[in-house]
Formats: C-alpha cells, sequence, structure tokens
C-alpha cells in the first residue's frame, strides 16, 4: 500500500487540515495514494509541549477528520514516541514492511525543516510531499521534496496556534473549525477557555 503520512500535535484539528486532506484525495495530487495517516504526536519536538491539550482530547478531535480513505495511525501516543519524525518513520518501516511510506507537510515547515532531527536520513527515508500554506512559498525545496500545486486548489492561513491565540482574545473559532471539534472543545472547556 502506498501510505502518506500527515503527523502533528492536532492541538486542535481545524478545517485547514480538512481542506488539504479532502483536497489532496479529490484533486488526486499524490499519486498511486491508497491512505493517508493521521499521525497525532504524543508530544512535539520543538517548544510547543506546554500548550498541548491532553493526549486523550487530540485524539478524540482527531477522528473527525477520519473517512474510508483517511485513517488515524496511534504508534506515537500508544509508544510515547520523542515527536521526532525519524523515529515515527523507523518505526513504521519495520511495522509495515509491506508499505510504502511519504509524508506531507505544509510549506510552512520549509525555512525550519533542516532543524528536524536527522533531516538528511529522512530526505533518503521517504518523499515528501509539500501542500503550499498561504504566505510561504515553496523554498527552500529539497531535492526529495515535491511541492503539490494545482490551480483549483483553496489554500489558508488556518492554523491550530491561531485558533488557541483566538480562544485567548475571547474570538469566535467556531466558522475555523469542524463541528464535531467546535461542540468539543466548548463542552470540556479546553484550553482554559469558555467557549459561547
Amino acid at each position: 500500500m502506498n501510505i502518506t503520512l500527515f503527523g502533528g500535535s492536532f492541538n486542535p484539528p481545524h478545517l485547514g487540515h480538512k481542506i488539504v486532506l479532502k483536497q489532496i484525495l479529490t484533486l488526486k495530487l499524490i499519486p498511486h495514494l491508497d491512505q493517508i495517516w493521521l499521525l497525532p504526536e504524543y508530544r512535539h519536538s520543538f517548544v510547543k509541549n506546554l500548550h498541548l491539550a491532553p493526549v486523550r482530547d487530540r485524539l478524540a478531535m482527531t477522528k473527525a477528520l477520519l473517512n474510508h480513505k483517511i485513517k488515524l495511525q496511534t504508534c506515537c501516543i500508544d509508544r510515547k514516541m520523542s515527536g521526532n519524525t525519524i523515529e515515527h518513520i523507523l518505526y513504521l518501516n519495520k511495522t509495515y514492511p509491506r508499505h510504502c511510506f511519504s509524508f506531507l507537510i505544509g510549506s510552512d515547515n520549509l525555512p525550519t525543516f533542516h532543524l528536524w532531527p536527522e533531516y538528511k536520513k529522512l530526505l533518503k527515508l521517504m518523499t515528501f510531499y509539500v501542500y503550499p500554506r498561504y504566505g510561504f512559498p515553496f523554498r527552500p525545496l529539497y531535492l526529495i521534496m515535491k511541492p503539490l500545486a494545482d490551480p483549483r486548489q483553496v489554500i489558508t492561513n488556518i492554523s491550530s496556534t491561531m485558533i488557541r491565540n483566538r480562544l485567548k482574545q475571547g474570538l469566535t473559532v467556531e466558522h475555523l473549525l469542524p463541528l464535531p471539534v467546535f461542540r468539543y472543545l466548548r463542552r470540556h472547556q479546553l484550553y482554559s477557555l469558555l467557549i459561547g
């Protein structure tokens, strides 16, 4: 099977995620793709740990993005992995030797990709597909990376950080989240805020 991995903290998952996933499938942006596996992190490899919602909540919300082609892979959480992509892919290659893995990132990751642990080894292990993010051009683009550019695409600037910042400011986020995620946030009062 050809599997594209989409990793992240999903803190929370939002419509930007949903738009990217839907367009990859409907526009057939990744050739020979069988499934996309969402890979929620147990902890983030950078400094975002202080803002992470509990694992059980992020998992519950991420399920709002699933369908018959988009699956949830919880190895990072089950094994309490470091948040470093190299650890994830080495484990998945060993566990699923018949699968061919690629990885999906947003163009906002490109300027700091060289900070990913063992990034040169990662580039030898799999293809990286890069989805455009508003305000972030395709650079630097490493040799094995393939930009997903199509004139029919919708490109957004929605991010989990934007959602959390809006909540802190008392601004509405309902239009930026899948409805099940918005309801979950409101019901569980995540990010220490009451949502109206």
